[in-house]
């Protein structure tokens, strides 16, 4: 029995119209910031009031809008003004999508879940006092506009440090076992219009 994910649009003129996906346009929706996207489009939302509603540039939503134009399940009205000012509104009252297609298409996370659990459950151990005060942990996100070299470049040195502290059969054995996992990448596009190179 087919279990489903639903998400109900308050838009009077389709209401009672149901789009049911059942085949490869579930591997879109899978995406986490496409479906967000739908749960903040009420009856109908610019590329601009999306951006400002999650925080992330216009040129990133209207990315993600055109894939789930693509879809069938959205209206993304362009025209020839600002694309900032382009609208984008439900395409029926009502979507479903089969729950087992979400999760058997979608794409695999960056971060193997036993990683995420060994980094949680360490950080659960510390904040309960299980290593005393002395022992070192850093948490650190940072952001940053970077162009492509320096991103290179950025990588070189984070791998000369790993390759120094964290080769096999080196280091303190008597020391407390450390883990570092480092993930750089991009997370969101330039603004619409925008060519400099700095936040």
């Amino acid at each position: 029995m087919s279990t489903w994910r639903e998400l109900t649009f308050p838009t009077n003129a389709l209401k009672g119209t149901v789009i049911v996906i059942e085949d490869d346009r579930a591997n879109i929706l899978a995406d986490p910031l496409r479906w967000l996207i739908l749960e903040t489009l009420g009856d109908g939302k610019s590329v601009a009031e999306i951006s400002q509603t999650l925080e992330i540039t216009d040129a990133r939503v209207l990315y993600h809008l055109k894939k789930l134009a693509e879809t069938g399940v959205v209206h993304l009205k362009e025209g020839e003004t600002d694309p900032n000012e382009w609208r984008c509104s439900p395409a029926a009252g009502k979507i479903r999508v089969r729950e087992d297609l979400l999760a058997n298409n979608q794409v695999a996370e960056a971060m193997p879940i036993d990683v995420i659990s060994q980094f949680n459950q360490a950080f659960r151990e510390a904040a309960e006092g299980l290593y005393g005060s002395t022992f070192q942990t850093s948490v650190n996100h940072n952001r940053a506009r970077l162009s492509e070299e320096q991103a290179s470049e950025f990588g070189r040195r984070l791998l000369a440090l790993i390759e120094e502290f964290f080769p096999p059969g080196k280091g303190d054995r008597s020391g407390i076992k450390y883990g570092f996992y480092g993930i750089l990448t991009p997370i969101d596009l330039h603004p619409l219009g925008d060519t400099e190179t700095e936040e």
